[in-house]
């Protein structure tokens, strides 16, 4: 900041250099030195003196307007920087999908708005080829993805998450430790819509197996629902069923299967900063929100 201008419009508006050095806590031969000084770079003369005071020459009038509105926009800046230290007014974009919205973003975003209240969100629901396309379209800032069935992003992996076997309680299975693949093949299968990949039917394709697929869904909260009135299992996954399996059977695969979660972004560095704030949030906290859902027992076995 040039506080030459500063100084130059306190002179103008106090119409004296003894009240604009006490207002700004300058001497008085400073603030005369800065006026000088901007005269002489703009070689003219911007005020007369007088024993009244100072008052601008015609030359001055004619600058005095764009010193005005240098300061109004130093000053606008300096409030934004502050704003944006406080992450005032900042909106981050995420894709994300239930299994993130429902158990690990809410405590994750809930500590982040005490540090940075005014912070707002915007949760956008899809599957890893839509997220990964708002991404790249600048649609969203980041967001969760698996990154075997991404590319062109740079990914950070949070964790691995388990597919689990959910079956209605009155199915012969629902009383078993563990259930196979096989052994799925061949009842009425609620296949969890995933997008163009889906973890499951791969899962089924290694094993050269082909389930029953009677209904694909994209909502976890339908599946369940639809399981509860024995309309089938499913193949869901262990955070999306933390705290949301009840009245259903949730049996480990022997065949057990993973899919990879990780954030991803094009390019961190020119990421907005309150995303660039909230994905250092994540990845210092998200460990410990994963590991109390584990200890808790959230997730019916």
């Amino acid at each position: 900041m040039d506080h030459r201008y500063e100084i130059f419009a306190a002179a103008v508006r106090s119409k004296s250099f003894t009240r604009a050095a006490k207002e700004l806590g300058y001497t008085q031969s400073a603030v005369s030195q800065a006026v000088r000084s901007l005269e002489a770079e703009l070689g003219t003369v911007l005020i007369t003196r007088s024993h009244d005071g100072i008052t601008l020459t015609r030359d001055g009038e004619i600058f005095f307007p764009y010193f005005e509105s240098i300061l109004a926009g130093e000053r606008a800046l300096h409030v934004r920087m502050k704003e944006m230290h406080g992450l005032t007014g900042s909106l981050i974009r995420i894709g994300t999908f239930s299994s993130i919205s429902q158990n690990l973003l809410p405590p994750l975003i809930s500590s982040f708005l005490v540090s940075y209240p005014e912070t707002r969100f915007e949760l956008l629901q899809g599957e890893y080829t839509s997220i990964a396309a708002g991404i790249k379209s600048g649609d969203l800032d980041f967001g969760f993805v698996s990154p075997e069935f991404v590319s062109g992003l740079q990914t950070e992996t949070i964790y691995t998450d388990t597919m689990m076997a959910v079956l209605p309680l009155s199915s012969p299975l629902a009383v078993l430790s563990s259930v196979s693949l096989s052994q799925l093949a061949s009842l009425p299968c609620i296949l969890l819509d995933e997008g163009r990949y889906s973890v499951a039917l791969k899962a089924f394709e290694a094993h050269n197996l082909t389930p029953d697929i009677r209904f694909k869904v994209t909502d976890d909260y339908t599946i369940l629902a639809m399981i509860r009135q024995q309309m089938g299992y499913s193949l869901m996954y262990r955070l999306t069923l933390a705290g949301a399996a009840k009245d259903v059977a949730v049996i480990p695969i022997r065949e057990p299967f993973h899919r990879t979660i990780a954030m991803g972004w094009r390019d961190f560095e020119t990421l907005p900063y309150a995303a660039r704030k909230f994905i250092t949030h994540i990845r210092t906290n998200a460990k410990q929100v994963l590991g109390e859902l584990s200890d808790a027992e959230c997730i019916s076995r």
